[in-house]
């Protein structure tokens, strides 16, 4: 799950870790988004969605 969590952080870098959360679920990996949140934080990613702008 953690191998998951960083890439879809790292391909979807305006994605936070509440909608990394959602598309966990909905692949059927049941996980609190707080546990996405410090998966992120341990492997230095901010989890909010600011932490790269595109347009």
């Amino acid at each position: 799950m953690r191998a998951l969590v960083l890439r879809l952080a790292r391909e979807n870098s305006s994605w936070g870790y509440r909608r990394i959360h959602g598309e966990l679920a909905v692949l059927g990996i049941k996980a609190a988004a707080g546990t996405v949140w410090n998966i992120l934080k341990d492997h230095g990613i901010d989890p909010a969605p600011e932490r790269q702008h595109t347009t």
